[in-house]
């Protein structure tokens, strides 16, 4: 599986740090995600992050 949120807050002018921010997860563990080394990841925390994108799972994650 691979995570897709770097590129997805690129394109859309996004930082971690705001994204961090806007969605109360901890800025280490968006940076995980974003870096693609997240081991796991708490379905709530994919949940924040499409509300605040107004995106879905699949803008994020690839199999």
């Amino acid at each position: 599986m691979r995570v897709k949120l770097r590129a997805l807050l690129n394109s859309r002018g996004i930082t971690q740090a705001e994204l961090a921010q806007a969605t109360v997860i901890r800025p280490s563990t968006i940076s995980q995600l974003c870096n693609n080394i997240a081991v796991g990841f708490k379905f709530s925390h994919l949940e924040l992050i499409c509300r605040f994108l107004k995106c879905d799972l699949n803008d994020i994650l690839e199999l």
